[in-house]
């Protein structure tokens, strides 16, 4: 994500109803400023540091990425995976687990970079073969390096870092040089144009694909979860698990069963291959 032009603002990263109609009055300062980030990831806990403030949803939520990734993926065994904007490193410590040699994330947040190191030690497991840096997308990722993975992963960090197209083409340029030549390059992205659910970008799917395209990218594979509707309502406070839990998991069956749904989808998956060298 990128701090230019960013803007501090008070009493950021809270979760009461009022804060988060605030929040999304001023979206596109706050969610470019560093010190969004750092407050919202001290002032939360569990995964609504870096998701929704409920973390009874944000179970299914986690889950389900997780299933429509590797769906996606595949085998991810002895391949070098870069998470950008990685936030407290939930899945940056995912593709480790799930087989990467070695999974990096990146994030713009100090204190978000500095949460997910602590919490990836607490835990344990494949942590030799998780590490972290600070870094800019919008500055070309220069702290991990160019052409070293085999994938670059964004998951909604470019739809909050980029407030236009020109960012946006800017932000896959440096994903895309990170990553070795016939590598991929995939993005989990909440993609709209409506004021509702759209995050800072206003831009369509084919014009993500397009500004792809232009940085020797090619499409090869797409998705979609996190029926809007539910997400909507489930997702601000805690209700109970069954209610939540049934809810969301129609709201997926619907998403996975009628592709012509797809437009209710929260987030978007698309797949591109790394074309050209960078």
């Amino acid at each position: 994500m990128s701090t230019n032009g960013a803007t501090t603002a008070p009493q950021t990263g809270g979760t009461s109803f009022f804060q988060l109609l605030l929040e999304r009055r001023t979206r596109d300062a706050l969610y470019h400023a560093s010190s969004y980030w750092d407050a919202r990831a001290q002032a939360r806990g569990g995964l609504a540091r870096s998701m929704w403030p409920s973390n009874v949803f944000n179970a299914f939520w986690d889950a389900r990425q997780r299933e429509v990734l590797l769906r996606a993926l595949g085998d991810l065994r002895g391949r070098r995976v870069l998470d950008v904007g990685c936030g407290t490193g939930r899945m940056t410590r995912f593709f480790a687990d799930a087989g990467a040699a070695e999974a990096v994330g990146v994030d713009f947040s100090a204190a978000t970079v500095e949460a997910a190191r602590r919490e990836t030690e607490a835990l344990g497991g494949p942590a030799a073969r998780v590490r972290f840096a600070v870094g800019d997308v919008l500055a070309g990722l220069t702290s991990v390096g160019r052409g070293e993975f085999d994938d670059a992963l964004a998951l909604g960090c470019l739809s909050v870092a980029c407030r236009d197209g020109d960012a946006l083409q800017r932000a896959l340029g440096a994903m895309a040089a990170t990553v070795k030549p016939g590598g991929r390059v995939v993005l989990l992205e909440p993609i709209h144009r409506s004021p509702l659910l759209r995050r800072v970008l206003d831009l369509s799917t084919l014009d993500w694909v397009a500004r792809a395209n232009a940085q020797g990218l090619a499409l090869i594979g797409a998705d979609c979860m996190g029926f809007a509707p539910a997400r909507l309502v489930l997702s601000v406070r805690d209700l109970p698990r069954p209610l939540v839990g049934a809810a969301f998991h129609a709201g997926e069956a619907l998403l996975d069963a009628a592709p012509y749904m797809a437009p209710l989808a929260d987030y978007k998956l698309l797949v591109f291959r790394v074309s050209s060298p960078r």
